[in-house]
């Protein structure tokens, strides 16, 4: 579970971004929210960042990612070494560039690390990572872990440039020979057994991604193997009014795929298939997706998801959110952090105050993240839970103007 997140010095951002998913004490949609019973902690189920085209949203979302490839690269690498078949994520940790990450509107920006922060839980223990790094070089590694119930967190070991200071679980692990480049909590991972770095490394791997930047990624079908979990996603497609029963494969001689039809039923019985690249490009995408989301909500992982409404209707996205925010669909504590365009689902009805953030630009042309809850608007009071949050979004009174309302004032003077 995601605690809370932060950066700084990466790409439009220069100064610290905070993110929370820890749940302000407001008394909206209380059900909704994930309770830890270890120490009764409360939790977003989750996060939506809305802002301008160029803003920062995707960047968000992205540093999460570099940061996490930061950590798996070197122990992927040493998992699928001879490995012909390594699966998309060492793949993605292979290709993803490494360097050159700082905020470029700032000279001063790149003599500066750029600096990330994590907080998160995973079987009744929080854990803190921290890590700063300058030309691929790590200028500071810290891991802290705190048993829940307890008072006192621990020092796994904290890490400079000059120094190394161990704690209990990994003091007789040489270090002296360790690369600057080599983040010291993969290299424990790579080589030994230690329940604490297993974990943390557990929790980064059970992260899932999903965006669509490549068109190819909308073509991809993700059937669950097991049938319990291939017909809850069938359910779950019916349920969005996805009338796809089942998919057919047609292979060649050599056993490729040369074709995918989806059979459809119609109301008096008969199977109609249609060829899948036929079908909508929303209904492409719900099948490129649908199946991580069930997996994370089966499991209680993290799923982010970069402009997950794209092609989607809006009632298609809604259905999504809900399956995180209820309690009977979400019943392992998943989290949903996401991108979004999409207005019609900044209501009240849908989201908490503590739940929809922004992303924009500020007249350096540095990006600043905030919540809706922690804005102060004009009258220095922060917005009231019963605002048409949308209209005032497309106002700009929430400070992360999407431009909407000047092209609308612009056509209204024509």
């Amino acid at each position: 579970m995601l605690s809370q997140f932060s950066f700084s010095n990466y790409k439009s951002f220069k100064e610290e971004a905070f993110l929370d998913f820890i749940a302000e004490s407001i008394r909206e949609h209380e059900k909704s929210v994930i309770i830890d019973k270890a120490d009764g902690e409360k939790f977003l189920p989750v996060i939506v960042i809305y802002g301008p085209n160029g803003g920062g949203k995707s960047t968000v979302l992205e540093a999460l990612k570099y940061l996490r490839m930061i950590v798996l690269r070197p122990y992927i690498i040493s998992q699928t070494e001879n490995n012909e078949n390594s699966d998309s994520l060492a793949s993605q940790s292979l290709t993803m560039e490494f360097r050159d990450k700082c905020h470029k509107f700032d000279p001063v920006c790149e003599t500066l690390p750029v600096c990330f922060d994590v907080m998160f839980r995973i079987n009744g223990k929080q854990y803190k990572y921290q890590i700063s790094q300058k030309n691929n070089e790590i200028v500071e590694e810290n891991l802290y872990r705190l048993v829940l119930g307890e008072k006192d967190a621990e020092i796994i070991f904290e890490r400079t440039a000059d120094e190394c200071v161990l704690g209990r679980e990994i003091e007789d692990i040489p270090v002296e020979k360790l690369k600057n480049s080599m983040p010291l909590l993969t290299h424990v991972a790579v080589n030994y057994n230690i329940e604490p770095i297993d974990e943390v490394i557990s929790w980064f791997l059970r992260v899932n991604f999903v965006d669509y930047d490549n068109p190819k990624r909308e073509r991809r079908i993700i059937l669950p193997k097991a049938e319990t979990a291939r017909a809850k996603l069938f359910e779950v497609m019916q349920k969005m009014d996805i009338h796809i029963a089942d998919f057919r494969v047609e292979k060649d001689v050599d056993g490729h795929i040369k074709n995918v039809y989806a059979k459809h039923v119609l109301e008096n019985g008969m199977i109609v298939e249609i060829p899948f690249e036929e079908e909508s490009s929303g209904t492409r995408k719900l099948f490129s997706c649908m199946a991580r989301i069930l997996d994370c909500l089966r499991d209680g992982t993290l799923l982010i998801a970069d402009e997950l409404d794209a092609k989607l209707h809006p009632k298609l996205l809604q259905y999504i959110i809900e399956l995180f925010t209820d309690p009977k669909s979400n019943r392992k504590g998943a989290q949903l952090l996401l991108t979004s365009h999409d207005i019609t689902t900044m209501t009240p009805e849908i989201f908490r105050r503590d739940e929809i953030w922004f992303c924009a630009l500020d007249p350096q042309n540095a990006s600043i993240l905030y919540s809706l809850i922690s804005f102060k608007k004009e009258n220095g009071k922060t917005p009231r839970n019963d605002e048409s949050y949308s209209k005032q979004y497309l106002e700009g009174r929430y400070g992360a103007d999407p431009y909407i309302r000047k092209i609308l004032d612009w056509e209204e003077q024509r």
